[in-house]
């Protein structure tokens, strides 16, 4: 509804955004730093944050961004699982045979791997989102997944995706051995009120639009009510302008980014 009144060409402020038009920011650029990093070196990378701070976002823009030809990537989205069951998911995304004992499993999951790496020189990179409700056992499974040659070699990429509370645990007596064995964590950060205001104008120009529809008070007030929290942004951002075009205002100011953030 808002984006013919306010003349946008395409839709904004959305979860499926194209790696492209996502916001350039100092922690998107740590962050694949990080990545190209891991391009070379592999192994383990833990990628925290607050829910909503654009965690999975930023690395479906890395992952979209590799060449198919030299990485396999797969995705894990469901991490409150058996160990049975996180076996059978990993050996499914890897393309692994059609066993069903732990032992086999196991098997064709590091045989799958090495096959890529060694075999078809494609590294696999492997994703597990939500990785903070995982059961400590299968913390501990997937330590002896990457034990390679007696741990002396880096097959595959892992990404871990996780709330900041799996650092906690993390930093406990019994899951210090799989701590010790990641080579890189990174924490995503809430935007400051300059870099919510940035992404908010970045949004609108990536449409065509003029970047002057929230006013400068507009702007403060939405980093205020969500924290700099990109998910919450882009909710009070979406309802802002649906209320903007209801009353037929054509600039936001703060009132309507309160009255907004009351329907949310």
């Amino acid at each position: 509804m808002f984006k013919e009144y306010f003349g946008l060409q395409k839709s904004i402020f959305q979860k499926d955004i194209l790696p492209n038009d996502l916001f350039p920011n100092e922690h998107l650029s740590e962050f694949k730093a990080r990545l190209d990093y891991m391009l070379k070196a592999r192994g383990i990378i833990l990628l925290t944050g607050d829910p909503g701070t654009g965690k999975t976002t930023a690395v479906r823009s890395f992952i979209n961004g590799l060449n198919p030809e030299h990485f396999m990537t797969c995705y894990s989205p469901l991490a409150t699982v058996s160990i049975g069951d996180f076996y059978k998911q990993l050996n499914d995304k890897l393309n692994g045979e059609n066993v069903s004992s732990k032992v086999k499993l196991f098997k064709s999951i590091q045989e799958r791997i090495l096959h890529y790496s060694v075999n078809m020189n494609k590294i696999p990179v492997i994703v597990i989102d939500e990785a903070h409700l995982l059961k400590n056992d299968n913390f501990f499974e997937l330590q002896i997944i990457c034990n390679f040659q007696m741990d002396s070699l880096d097959p595959a990429i892992i990404i871990l995706i996780a709330q900041p509370h799996l650092l906690d645990r993390l930093n406990r007596s019994y899951l210090e051995s799989f701590s010790q064995r990641i080579n890189l964590k990174y924490h995503f950060s809430h935007f400051s009120p300059k870099q919510t205001s940035d992404y908010v104008k970045h949004q609108l120009k990536s449409a065509k639009a003029d970047n002057s529809i929230f006013n400068d008070n507009a702007l403060k007030t939405i980093h205020t009510l969500t924290d700099g929290v990109l998910r919450k942004i882009n909710h009070l951002c979406l309802k802002s302008l649906s209320l903007a075009v209801t009353i037929k205002k054509q600039k936001i100011t703060e009132e309507e980014v309160i009255a907004a953030s009351k329907e949310i």
